[in-house]
Order: structure tokens, then sequence, then C-alpha cells
């Protein structure tokens, strides 16, 4: 049994999928973090399209995605998931101990670059994220982004379908996604746009006191109020990843190459030299 070789440290935290818990590997010493999926009222089919997802997941490498070591099936029908340790928790949490305390321009594009680089690198291999939001971005020691959860509500999305979403609020799920209309890789960038606008700001870019209240507000595709004290580019990036169409969205790709965020990208390489 492959759980033998860790030695449980802590639960980290429950997901609407299983639990979390920080473990140490008896070998090497590191810490990791296990996932428990839960796949006991799953089909055969879905059970199947896990462990493929699982495979899939281990054969992502990027210095901004997090790191998944290995996974089996357990004889009591749960799906193990090994991943990497991200020691700063995560970024939900980070903007919270700000306490209304805005971020710096720089960290905000080092962390947004950093997360669209995750995301262009899963786009490039036909990978949606689907669940991109604060709360799945974890932050190193050193203060480097790492995305997490991918897959996993692709993994059991014909179990839970719409219901993945809806077992939290709603915040990051874009207008189409409302209509019915398929994930695409445009609605990563809707959560994206959310994302960034909730570390350059603080608050999330679409809020209310109920689900429905809050469906409305994100169809109607009015926009919140943008961020007064960043850069007006900075601001407009923000504003087209929050356009109503996904097709007025840019791709990951495209923001990548915008001339601000090569500029700022630039900057950062510099400072890594100095």
């Amino acid at each position: 049994m492959p759980l033998a070789a860790y030695c449980f440290l802590r639960a980290v935290g429950k997901g609407s999928y299983g639990e979390v818990s920080l473990v140490r590997h008896r070998h090497d010493s590191k810490q990791y973090v296990i996932k428990k999926l839960n796949l006991k009222n799953a089909s055969i089919r879905e059970r199947k399209a896990a462990e493929q997802e699982a495979q899939l997941l281990s054969q992502l490498k990027h210095p901004n995605i997090v790191a998944y070591r290995e996974s089996w099936q357990g004889e009591d029908g749960l799906l193990y998931i090994v991943m990497g340790f991200c020691e700063g928790g995560d970024l939900y949490h980070k903007l919270k101990e700000q306490k209304g305390k805005l971020l710096p321009e720089s960290q905000v594009v080092e962390w947004f670059v950093q997360i669209a680089m995750a995301l262009q690198y899963l786009h490039e291999q036909h990978i949606l994220h689907r669940d991109l939001k604060t709360q799945n971005i974890f932050l190193t020691r050193t203060n480097i982004i790492k995305v997490g959860d991918l897959g996993i509500a692709r993994v059991l999305e014909n179990q839970y379908d719409m219901a993945s979403t809806l077992i939290g609020t709603p915040y990051y799920m874009s207008p189409e996604l409302f209509s019915n209309k398929p994930y695409n890789c445009k609605s990563d960038v809707w959560a994206l746009g959310c994302c960034v606008y909730e570390m350059a700001t603080l608050k999330h870019a679409f809020n209310a006191k109920d689900m429905n209240s809050l469906a409305y507000r994100i169809i109607e595709g009015k926009l919140p109020p943008m961020p007064k004290d960043y850069s007006p580019h900075l601001v407009e990036i923000i504003r087209t990843m929050l356009s109503k169409k996904p097709e007025e969205r840019p791709s990951v790709k495209s923001i990548l190459r915008h001339p601000y965020i090569k500029h700022q990208i630039s900057l950062f390489l510099e400072a890594t030299k100095a």
C-alpha cells in the first residue's frame, strides 16, 4: 500500500470532494499533501476517468503548477493523489491578511503573470482549469505562485456536473456558464480576471448577498468599479478579461504578449539578476 510510505502530520482541510492531509514521506522527509477523493458512488466509467485524469496531471510539469507526485486507488474505494505542499498557504488568505492595505502594483503583476503562465501552459495542452479561484492558487515560502486543484473539477465533472461549482458561491463563474454554454478557455480567462481584480482591490469582482443576485449581477454584464490605484494599462487588461462576451476576452497568450505585461516581465528579470 503506497500510503505506508507517508507519515500523517495533520489535516489541512476538507474539499468538496474529500479530505486533504499534510504528510511527510518516510524516505526523502519532504512534506506533501494527500487528497483523498471519494469515488464510492462513482460508476466504473467515472472511476476510470478519474484515474486517467490523475495520470494526465502527473505528466504536467510547470514551475507555477502544483507538482503531482503519485496517485493510486485504495481498496477503500478512494482515489489518493499526492501533491507538492505550498508552505505559503493560498492567495485567498494572503489577500485577507492585507486587512485592506493594497498590494504594490509590482506584486499584483508578478502574481498575475505567474498565474497566466500556468494557464497558458494548460491551454496549450488543451486542458481547462475550470475552477480557478484565489483558494486554488498557492504560494511557496519564497512567494512563487503554484496553481493547484486543476483537473479535479474535471475528474468528477460527470458525477457532480454543475454541482461542483455550486457547492461554494460561484464568484468566479462567467456569464456564459449561467446560460448552460460549455466551459471554454475564455471561461478560465474570466476567472483569471476575477482573481486579478481581487488582488488589486482585495474584494470579489462580483459580490451579492445571495446566489440569485450574484448570478444576476454577473449576467447583467455591468462591470464592478475598477481599481483606481494602479496603472491604466493593468486596469484595461482586467476590464477586457471581464468582458461579458467570451470572444471579446483576450487569450492568455495575448495577455502575456501585451506591451505593459512584457515590460513588467523584463523588470522582474532585471530584479532577479540584481
